[in-house]
């Protein structure tokens, strides 16, 4: 790539730089290595490009490794996706009002929320059930009926904005109540915006219980052909990989695990007739952005390659946005420390600046209360502003993949690159994700690296500021996030709501659904498509999330 001429200069000057290098440091070894492991070099130059086969790029060319569009930024900021979700439904609205108040926005400067929902719902339980006692409106947003929608959305127009319904394991039965309140609404169902998460096959190394395998794949790929013939503008699949790198995976095992998960959504789908061009332009990413700054800039431009070639040459994709890796960056939660808690501001400004340096389309900045609470407003707006600053003060989404062309950051995305290859050969080579779920072999690695990792901070080997070192007696003191009290209104909402349905009704289109699900699990794939609109007539028929959620355990299982 580079001409003989410069490498010869760049030898000579490289020789006169190691003569003064033994002279100053007498030929001692400065070793480093990325959170990875990946070994690295005090200094970086052409030869080390040369050596890992470096090809120019530019922006929207594939393989995508400088940005999946010709500029980015320029046209249009990343969206302020910020997670919000507490208490019940109206809480929540007020939260949601008052960030657009404060500035957020999705893309193109629309109006855009990222909801997550509460423990109990991400489960698929009603507030009633015995299991989910004083855990209602937890962790993000009570909601259990088409009426929770009502509190959030009653007056927003739903094909202006963008939705995200972060509901984990319940996806498949809360959109079908989403559903049946657009039609209440009178809104076709082919005009709304938004994302659902679909993450099922994230429980191969997240520790709750959830559906098992196979009916995981099974019920992400009905979902996905359900949005695919008649939501075309729903994003109807997120492959989180965010929880690899929070459970203490590494960077390569997040990256490789994700494009791995990928594959297998992929050969699930085309099971059920799809082709991978009709439903691949609408998967995203979400990955973590902790806090070894370069390793993870490389590890995102090394997964928008990867995930460019495995479609292209894996699957025959010909349609260059099946090829994009779509991504949502989140700060990373494990990096946050409950100590000297106001160190976590530049920790999650570093890891947003380095979110805006990769070119990813959208960015959650973690609270610098992460580790102690959910965000008071205080520290949610902060957040918020710490992506308002550094779009609008700092110049740097000026360019497209400023860091295009520096010798480390190219050579480590290549070496990233064959790290992920290098995993998803060996994921293959045990059978595929379904097998390496089954044998446990994803939380067996998670396992390892975590225990490294810690190892690594007992031994002040890695340092944590506040933690391990420059630790103080003194504690900071700051102002934490109280959960209200909403139980008891959630269950009188409840009752309320069963009591006024037509329960014949009802029952009909439960016994309905228990057969179709029975169907569709037995003679997988054929009946594939006929799952999702018996949930969405028991929907209509007012049934309850947990009711609908209930029917799929019993028959899909859960473990």
């Amino acid at each position: 790539m580079f001409k003989k001429e410069f490498l010869e200069e760049e030898d000579k000057l490289r020789a006169e730089w190691k003569e003064s290098y033994d002279k100053l440091y007498k030929g001692k070894e400065f070793q480093a290595a990325t959170d990875s492991g990946i070994q690295v070099k005090s200094v970086y130059t052409a030869r080390d490009l040369e050596e890992v086969g470096f090809k120019p790029e530019m922006p929207g060319g594939y393989p995508y490794t400088r940005g999946i569009y010709p500029v980015q930024y320029q046209f249009t900021p990343w969206f302020n996706n910020l997670v919000l979700g507490y208490g019940l439904p109206e809480q929540t609205r007020e939260r949601m009002d008052l960030l657009k108040e404060m500035g957020a926005r999705g893309y193109f400067g629309k109006d855009a929320y990222n909801l997550v929902f509460d423990l109990v719902a991400k489960a698929g339980y009603d507030p009633d059930d015995p299991e989910v006692k004083g855990r209602v409106g937890h962790a993000g947003c009570h909601f259990a009926t088409q009426d929770d929608f009502d509190y959030l959305f009653h007056d927003i127009d739903l094909t202006k904005v963008s939705v995200v319904h972060n509901i984990c394991r319940a996806t498949l039965v809360q959109i079908a109540l989403y559903v049946a309140y657009l039609e209440k609404r009178g809104i076709p169902i082919t005009k709304v915006y938004g994302n659902s998460m679909n993450w099922l096959w994230s429980f191969a190394f997240v520790g709750n219980v959830a559906f098992p395998s196979k009916s995981a794949f099974k019920l992400m790929a009905e979902f996905i052909k359900f949005c695919c013939r008649n939501m075309p503008q729903w994003n109807h699949t997120n492959i989180v990989s965010y929880y690899v790198e929070e459970s203490g995976g590494n960077a390569i095992q997040e990256a490789g695990f994700a494009i791995a998960a990928g594959i297998a959504i992929t050969e699930e789908c085309i099971k059920t007739g799809l082709e991978p061009d009709e439903f691949l332009p609408r998967v995203g990413f979400q990955i973590a952005q902790a806090a070894d700054f370069f390793e993870e800039i490389a590890k995102v431009r090394a997964m928008r390659r990867v995930w460019a070639k495995v479609n292209r040459e894996r699957f025959g994709c010909k349609n260059p946005r099946s090829l994009h890796l779509r991504m949502h960056s989140q700060t990373s939660g494990v990096t946050l420390t409950a100590q000297q808690p106001l160190n976590n501001v530049v920790r999650t400004t570093l890891e947003t600046l380095g979110a805006v340096l990769s070119g990813t389309n959208s960015i959650q900045t973690n609270s610098y209360l992460e580790a102690l609470s959910t965000p008071t407003e205080e520290s949610h707006i902060l957040a918020l502003r710490t992506q308002q600053i550094i779009l609008h003060e700092t110049n740097i989404p000026n360019v497209s993949d400023p860091l295009a062309g520096s010798y480390y950051v190219e050579w480590l995305t290549s070496k990233m690159e064959e790290e992920i290859f290098r995993v998803i050969e060996q994921i293959d080579k045990m059978g595929g994700f379904v097998k390496c779920w089954e044998s446990g072999w994803f939380k067996e690695e998670i396992t390892k690296s975590a225990y490294e990792w810690r190892e690594k901070i007992d031994r002040g080997e890695k340092i944590i500021v506040g933690l391990n070192k420059y630790v103080t007696e003194k504690e900071q003191k700051v102002p934490v996030f109280k959960y209200p009290e909403i139980e008891e209104e959630a269950l009188r909402r409840l009752k309320e709501y069963k009591e006024k349905r037509d329960n014949e009704k009802l029952k009909g289109a439960l016994q309905r659904l228990r057969e179709i699900a029975v169907l569709v699990n037995e003679t997988w794939p054929e009946h594939s498509g006929e799952l999702m609109p018996a949930v969405i007539e028991a929907a209509k028929a007012e049934a309850t999330l947990g009711e609908l959620q209930g029917i799929l355990r019993e028959v899909f299982g859960w473990a």
